[in-house]
C-alpha cells in the first residue's frame, strides 16, 4: 500500500475528467488495445511520494509540516490540458497544467517533508490524472487534443493511502491562505 500527498477532484472536476474519458473512449478506434478504465473514485494527482507505509512518530511530524503548508497556500485553478499516452507506463492520462502557485506549494512541501526526514523525491512535478492503464507498451495513436473545460479547483490537500478499488483519504487539508492566481 502506498501513502502521499496528492489531490482528489471534486464534483466539477469529476465531470470534466468524466467528459474527457468518455470522449477518449469513444473516439478510439476499431481494434485499438482494450483500456483499463480508472474509476473517479481512483483519479487522484500525486504531489509527493512518502512510502509503502509510514511510522506513526513519522505521520505525526508530516501532518504537523503539511498544516503550517496549507496554512501558507491558498486556493487555486488548474486547466485540464489534454490527454496523452505514457506508452513506458502503460497509461493514458489527463495533463494537467503547472502554474507557479501548484509549483510552490509543491516545493514547500518538499521543503517541509525534508525536514521530516524524507529524502529527496527525485522525480519532477510532472501533474496528472491517470484515466486508463492499457495492456501493453506498444502506443496507440495519441488522442486527439483535448480542449480544457473549465479550471479545476485545488483547494485542499489530501492523505492518500491506496485501498482497494481506489484510495483512503487519511487526513485533509484546505488550503487556507489567500486565493491564489494561477
Amino acid at each position: 500500500m502506498s501513502v502521499f500527498l496528492g489531490w482528489m477532484p471534486d464534483a466539477a472536476a469529476q465531470v470534466a475528467l468524466g467528459g474527457m474519458r468518455e470522449g477518449l473512449a469513444a473516439a478510439l478506434p476499431a481494434g485499438a488495445p482494450r483500456h483499463q478504465w480508472r474509476l473517479p473514485a481512483q483519479w487522484h494527482c500525486t504531489l509527493r511520494y512518502l512510502g509503502e507505509s509510514l511510522a506513526p512518530d513519522r505521520r505525526d511530524a508530516i501532518e504537523a509540516s503539511v498544516t503550517a503548508v496549507a496554512a501558507a497556500h491558498g486556493p487555486f485553478t488548474i486547466a485540464l490540458e489534454q490527454a496523452q499516452y505514457w506508452p513506458g507506463a502503460k497509461v493514458l492520462v489527463a495533463l494537467l497544467s503547472c502554474p507557479a502557485p501548484l509549483r510552490q506549494l509543491h516545493a514547500d512541501l518538499e521543503h517541509a517533508l525534508r525536514t521530516c526526514g524524507l529524502p529527496a523525491e527525485g522525480r519532477a512535478l510532472r501533474p496528472h490524472v491517470t484515466l486508463a492503464y492499457l495492456p501493453t507498451r506498444d502506443a496507440p495513436p495519441q488522442p486527439a487534443q483535448a480542449s480544457a473545460s473549465h479550471p479545476l479547483n485545488i483547494d485542499r490537500i489530501h492523505l492518500l493511502q491506496t485501498a482497494p478499488r481506489g484510495y483512503t483519504s487519511l487526513q485533509s487539508w484546505a488550503l487556507a491562505g489567500p486565493v491564489q492566481d494561477a
